[in-house]
């Protein structure tokens, strides 16, 4: 298959989140088929970025998206029904891309990633081209699962003002043949809404190889947090778990420290550190700091989608504390290995029984691993995107 993917983020490096998922999408796909990527360039450093997955064989092509003119797109989505992170990534120039590469060569199939690149879809010139957008997650119940917990005033209007948008704009997907997401949690929830009469399931997956379980000496009373920091959900789970759960475990356990692991903190986590809380930005093994904890916390209050911060420590055999809702899009056959708690008492009390029973880790964790090997391997999860676009392509000749 010749295979277009249209992004809005150049996915390398691939560390975390969106980025992680096209990249393993593409280098996959690229095994067996002909895969091109057309994506925006924010920074000349992403240049570099570009050239090394040009190494690994994937056509790459790109439209420059400079700073102001973003931000002149979100000043003049004020008005229109355009969602803001839409306009965001609005181009006349990226339009003419998409159409001069689908002019000059015929693609079987093109998938466009995230809400925001659903604007290109009449670039596509090649009436026969399979097209599909994958949301990833649900962006209207992650939106209104953050209204929930806002408490600055203007930041909920202006939150409450996107969701609206989105919602209306969510209709559009589909003159899409397929509509992917990532958890059943996130698919249930557009079908209630009639977004889409096709929607399938694309799980956010793992490198089974880069991941793999191992023993190894752990730290005492170590707790760990990965995640991109500037991530709304990821801040307030760590300023969360901070002021209200970790106080507790402390009580019980005084030498328990809390490592915040990811890149870019913001102000309000940097001031978090201390004597037994640490962040500490950046790290280039995250392996390494998930194997010398003794637990993986995700006190994750709204979002939807599937965590790979708890797909990694499943994979690894870290113990895991999350809310219920950090879980909920999870297979049913993973549920089980996750401890879960929702209020900030439940919380610090499933960490403390953990790190006082070091058997939980050489028993059931070893169990969960190889159930996530099996069951979100990005092997098994590109495969079947595979067949699945191969049937479509087949049907639609």
């Amino acid at each position: 298959m010749k295979i277009l993917i249209i992004t809005p983020r150049v996915p390398y490096p691939p560390f975390r989140g969106d980025k992680l998922k096209i990249y393993n999408i593409s280098r996959l796909l690229k095994e067996n088929n002909e895969v091109s990527i057309v994506t925006f360039l924010s920074g000349r450093k992403e240049i570099g970025y570009i050239e090394e997955l040009k190494k690994s064989g994937i056509t790459v092509e790109y439209v420059r998206l400079p700073l102001i003119k973003s931000a002149f797109n979100l000043f003049r989505a004020l008005i229109p029904a355009q969602p803001f992170q839409v306009a965001y990534y609005n181009s006349r120039l990226m339009k003419e891309k998409i159409s001069g590469m689908t002019s000059r060569e015929k693609f079987d199939a093109a998938y466009f990633h995230l809400i925001r690149s659903a604007q290109y879809a009449d670039s596509i010139r090649n009436p026969e081209t399979l097209k599909v957008i994958d949301f990833t997650d649900a962006v209207s119940l992650y939106l209104s699962r953050y209204i929930d917990v806002l408490k600055n005033g203007i930041k909920k209007a202006l939150i409450k003002l996107e969701l609206r948008k989105i919602v209306k704009y969510e209709d559009t997907v589909k003159n899409f043949d397929t509509l992917f997401v990532c958890s059943d949690a996130d698919k249930e929830f557009l079908n209630e809404r009639n977004v889409h009469s096709n929607i399938k399931l694309l799980y956010n997956g793992i490198d089974v190889d880069a991941f793999r379980y191992e023993k190894k000496e752990t730290e005492k009373n170590r707790i760990i947090f990965t995640g991109n920091m500037p991530y709304f959900a990821n801040k307030d789970a760590v300023l969360y778990f901070a002021k209200d759960v970790f106080p507790g475990v402390v009580k019980s356990v005084p030498d328990a420290k809390f490592y915040i692991v990811g890149q870019n903190p913001p102000s309000a986590i940097k001031k978090l550190h201390s004597g037994n809380i640490i962040v500490t930005g950046f790290v280039p093994d995250i392996k390494t700091e998930y194997l010398k904890s003794e637990v993986n916390v995700a006190p994750i209050r709204f979002g939807a989608g599937t965590l790979n911060k708890i797909i990694e420590a499943l994979a690894l055999g870290v113990p895991t504390v999350a809310t219920s809702l950090s879980i909920e899009g999870f297979p049913e056959e993973l549920k089980k290995y996750v401890f879960t708690a929702d209020t900030a008492e439940e919380f610090a009390k499933q960490i403390v029984y953990i790190l006082n029973n070091p058997g939980i880790r050489s028993g059931l964790m070893a169990e969960a691993s190889e159930k996530v090997r099996e069951t979100l391997s990005w092997k098994r999860i590109v495969g079947d995107f595979e067949l699945y676009l191969k049937s479509r392509i087949k049907n639609n000749l």
